[in-house]
Parts: structure tokens; C-alpha cells; sequence
């Protein structure tokens, strides 16, 4: 027989009256349950904290209804993430592997592994670039298709070496004459070296166009580790149910750095996200400040220069009006329109276009940091 509404109030009310007498009589930060799931603590400063697990509700209970707790699980991306927000854990996810639980449950998704696969010659094409002098100098090279993914295809990581030992090889990189857009460190901008006794010291950047690098931009959106993090974590959330919006492109993934010029693969790109951990607080830290979110600064070069792509908020690449005719074309084609009219709708399409393209042009506005012609 079940218990009134009214009856159950009541019996809370009178556990939780009895368990706010219980606390203060205890020492601090003792929890006192008032029923499964729910439990009452006292500060310090003899303020009464309630504790609410999920587990108090009767249909997320996980041992009469463990479906809700494995389908809510998969909505996180990282099992620290599920423990400081569901399991009221404030010290889940001290030197957590951001990406590696990620990377390894879904890696046939995320990581391409074709020794035949390259990239659409018309998608887009974006760079990432991080100066190093005895760290890594890293380039990750990106396509962008025509639904918005992100592909990771082609890395140059190279450390030790001078910006003229660099630039022939970055150069000599497939692709990087149709660069976009190649976003850069702002410091590589701003920082002077001295290149030659007695003359003037010249920005990094400027040394590498006179090496005929030319295709670096400063990147001026948000270069915070933190907010990178939560991006690329999104691209890759819920991938029991979705295909991932960023990819990458390895055929010789190394449990250690592969230094040098990979055409179309990414290694040292994998081996850094799967080495990426958050920041951990010792026992007398978490006493005092909650688990810090902040990213360890190490062994990321190649994923800086990931960041700077993936926080560019890249477009899709836009087809050209051959293939949106063609795809018209045969949507109607599946449709059962015959081939005359559909020789009269080609006509009329391309005509259409022809007459766009004498339009006037004008000046739009900048994307990728190039002015862009409308008409």
C-alpha cells in the first residue's frame, strides 16, 4: 500500500528537523543522512549545507534504474565530468587525461587510419602555427568539408632548429600554397630576435616571410587552454549517437614524439592530446580551493597550433554552382523527371549563374583575415 503524499512530507520533515538537531551537535563537515540520497553537513561557521544526489529521485535510482545513469552518462565527455557534477565530487578530475578516454573509446570515429584517404581537392584548407626556438616549432595543417567537419591532415613538428632551417621544409608541405588562413601565436608578431650582429632585431614573423613563409596571420580570438578544451571536448561529445565535427588523420600513431615533416598524418598531434591532463591540487591545496580546471602547460605545440584552428570557428567550404547543379539534377532525377526536362532545368541554372557572375562586384567583408569579393 502506498503512503499518502501528505504522510511522506510529514516523515521528511521531521528526518530532516531531527537530522539539523544531530549535525550540531557534531564536528564539522560530518554528514548525517535524512534518507538515501539526501544527507545534511555543518560548516565551520555552523551553517547546515544539504547534500542532494540524484539517487534520492525514485527513477534515477541506479540500482532500480540503472538505464537513467548509463544514458545520462554518455551525454558527458570525460568520467570527471559526470563525478563533480552528478557525484558531487569536488576534487574528481586533479590530473585527469582530458582526451584520452575520448580519444580511446571512440578512436575508429575520431582518428581516420585509411592509408588511402586524402582530403577533397576544393574543401578548404586552414593552418595552425606554434614557434618554438628549443621546443617543438609545430604546423598542423586542416581541411574543412562541405558540413563544417574538421580534418587534421599534414603536420610539420620540429624542434632545435633556426626559423631558415624551418621554412624550406614548411614549405615544401602539400598544400600550404592554399592556405586561407594560417593562424599564428600573436607573440610571433611581437617578439624580436636578433638575427645578425649590429643590425636591428626583426619580428619572428617577419623573418619568416623573408624566408618566404608568407602565409601567417595573428590569431585574435580566445587563446584560453580551458575554453579550447570544452570545444574540441563538444566536437567530440555524445559520439555513441553522432560522427565527430573534428577528425584527424593518422596512419602511424607512436606512443612517443615523431619528429619531422608528416605530409598527411598527424602523430605528434595524437601523442600530445592523449598526454594532456588538468592541473592537480595536493591534499592542503583542496582544502582550501576547489579542483582547478586549469590545463597542464607541457607537450602542447602541436595541440596549440590544433587551438588555433578549432578556435577559429572555420566555415563549411562552400560548393561551387557545378556541384549545386548537379546535386538539383539529380535529386530530380531520383524524383522520376525525365532527361528532356531535366536538360531544360540544367539550362536555365546555368544561365542564372552566368548572369550572377556579371553582376557588379563590391567589396565584402573579411574572413580568415582576406577580403572576400561579393557580387
Amino acid at each position: 500500500m502506498r503512503m499518502p503524499v501528505t504522510t511522506s512530507l510529514e516523515m521528511a520533515k521531521t528526518k530532516t528537523a531531527q537530522a539539523l538537531e544531530t549535525v550540531q551537535t557534531m564536528a564539522p563537515q560530518i554528514p548525517v543522512d535524512i534518507m538515501p540520497g539526501v544527507s545534511v553537513r555543518r560548516t565551520a561557521g555552523g551553517i547546515p549545507v544539504v547534500r542532494l544526489h540524484y539517487s534520492a529521485h525514485p527513477d534515477r535510482n541506479p540500482d532500480q534504474h540503472p538505464e537513467w545513469k548509463a544514458q545520462e552518462r554518455r551525454t558527458y565527455t570525460s568520467q570527471a565530468d559526470w563525478d563533480r557534477e552528478q557525484e558531487i565530487l569536488d576534487e574528481a578530475g586533479g590530473g585527469e587525461l582530458v582526451f584520452a578516454d575520448t580519444l580511446v573509446a571512440y578512436w575508429d570515429k575520431i582518428v581516420i587510419t585509411d592509408p588511402a584517404w586524402r582530403p577533397d581537392p576544393q574543401w578548404t584548407v586552414i593552418g595552425g602555427f606554434d614557434h618554438g626556438k628549443t621546443n617543438p616549432t609545430a604546423l598542423e595543417r586542416a581541411y574543412i568539408d562541405y558540413e563544417g567537419v574538421i580534418y587534421f591532415s599534414g603536420e610539420y613538428y620540429v624542434p632545435g632548429k633556426s626559423v631558415w632551417q624551418h621554412a624550406p621544409e614548411l614549405l615544401r608541405m602539400p598544400d600550404v600554397n592554399r592556405f586561407e588562413a594560417c593562424y599564428a601565436d600573436p607573440t610571433v608578431f611581437d617578439q624580436r630576435t636578433q638575427q645578425e650582429r649590429g643590425k636591428e632585431p626583426k619580428a619572428i614573423a617577419q623573418v619568416y616571410a623573408e624566408e618566404g613563409v608568407e602565409f601567417l596571420t595573428r590569431f585574435h580570438r580566445n587563446r584560453n587552454d580551458q575554453t579550447f578544451t570544452e570545444a574540441l571536448l563538444a566536437h567530440w561529445g555524445d559520439l555513441a549517437h553522432r560522427n565527430p565535427t573534428v577528425r584527424i588523420v593518422c596512419r602511424n600513431y607512436s606512443d612517443r614524439p615523431q619528429p619531422g615533416r608528416h605530409d598527411w598524418d598527424c602523430p605528434n598531434l595524437l601523442w600530445e592530446l592523449m598526454r594532456t591532463r588538468r592541473r592537480k591540487l595536493t591534499a592542503i591545496q583542496l582544502m582550501s580551493q576547489n579542483q582547478s580546471e586549469e590545463i597542464i602547460d607541457k607537450d602542447n605545440h602541436a595541440r596549440d597550433a590544433m587551438k588555433y584552428v578549432v578556435m577559429s570557428l572555420p566555415e563549411p567550404t562552400e560548393k561551387t554552382w557545378q556541384d549545386k547543379i548537379a546535386e538539383k539534377l539529380d535529386a530530380y532525377r531520383q524524383a522520376g523527371m525525365d532527361e528532356h526536362s531535366l536538360n531544360i532545368y540544367r539550362f536555365q541554372m546555368e544561365r542564372e549563374d552566368r548572369q550572377r557572375e556579371e553582376q557588379p562586384a563590391y567589396i565584402g567583408r573579411r574572413r580568415y583575415g582576406r577580403i572576400i569579393i561579393r557580387r
